[in-house]
């Protein structure tokens, strides 16, 4: 009579190469799912809004505030220079740290596409 225990490493080491690969990919999709499933109209009103309100005194920007051109323009050579100080609302994170360059691009994508003369202009006011 052979012994079960073969078998059963067997069937175990199997279950475990099957399933490694499956929760990798689980936890890999949800980890980066967070930052993935913000709209840059979203991002911006987390993130930028806080500061750039009507009355601010950093200045009231909303995508309406400038053409396509000059948010081009904006993040290309100011967006930088003008926030690597900036800190996060009620935190200690500086705000360029805290978001991703992924994140940094719908927000980007959101003003550009929204901006003054574009075919559909929005202020981002309400939620």
């Amino acid at each position: 009579m052979k012994s079960a225990m073969p078998r059963l490493m067997l069937s175990i080491a199997f279950a475990f190469l099957f399933a490694l690969p499956l929760l990798v990919f689980m936890l890999g999709d949800q980890s980066s799912a967070g930052a993935q499933s913000k709209s840059g109209k979203d991002l911006y009103k987390q993130n930028c809004r806080a500061c750039h309100e009507t009355n601010s005194e950093n200045g009231e920007y909303t995508p309406m505030s400038l053409t396509p051109d000059q948010w081009k323009t904006f993040y290309k050579t100011k967006l930088i220079q003008k926030h690597k100080e900036v800190r996060m609302p009620n935190q200690e994170t500086k705000l360029l740290d805290a978001l991703t360059p992924e994140q940094l691009k719908a927000i980007e994508k959101f003003c550009i596409d929204h901006a003054a003369d574009s075919e559909q202009p929005q202020t981002c006011s309400g939620d």
